[in-house]
């Protein structure tokens, strides 16, 4: 693969289709300049959201601000911006201090909406949250019906589900009358 589509892939990786055929922009000093910069920028504002300690978070900016003054100076890639970014990946996979000390541990996950995005880009059914969130709600009523069966009050189920002693009743009365109903969530 050529270094412009390499360019484009990356940007596409944060801008979607918005990059979408700018491979020709690599060639121009002036317009790589520009989306390396939106790409740095974003990039800051991400990690400017990242829940971590404050050494963490001062050490991704700096080498952020670093590599933002490289591509503001440098007309052409250097060996200076490839270091700085692969500190930065460093950094954010935990790596710390100059001894190769891994002092933070990344950690991921998914929300609802984002795990919807990951299965329809996968191809899946645009349809998996209902069907998730339907199986959430059976399982939530047999929870309740197997701690009701322990000998637990509503109180208590409410308690150890989180909810309210509210929604632990209309979980066992949709359980006994109405098998379908979703509105017990």
């Amino acid at each position: 693969m050529d270094v412009a589509m390499d360019f484009e892939i990356t940007m596409r990786l944060l801008f979607g289709e918005k990059a979408h055929h700018i491979a020709d922009q690599h060639g121009s000093t002036k317009g790589r300049r520009a989306w390396l910069t939106k790409a740095i920028e974003m990039l800051t504002r991400e990690v400017d959201t990242l829940d971590t300690t404050a050494r963490h978070k001062q050490m991704l900016m700096c080498e952020l601000e670093a590599i933002a003054a490289l591509v503001k100076r440098e007309s052409e890639p250097s060996w200076d911006i490839v270091y700085r970014f692969l500190r930065l990946a460093s950094r954010l996979l935990g790596f710390d201090y100059i001894r190769g000390a891994r002092c933070h541990t990344p950690t991921y996950w998914q929300t609802p909406a984002q795990n919807l995005n990951s299965v329809v880009f996968e191809g899946g059914d645009i349809m998996q949250d209902y069907y998730d969130k339907k199986n959430a709600i059976a399982v939530r009523r047999s929870v309740v019906q197997d701690l009701k069966s322990q000998g637990l009050n509503d109180y208590k189920i409410a308690l150890v589900l989180n909810i309210t002693e509210y929604q632990v009743k209309k979980l066992r009365a949709a359980t006994s009358t109405h098998e379908g109903d979703d509105s017990a969530l």
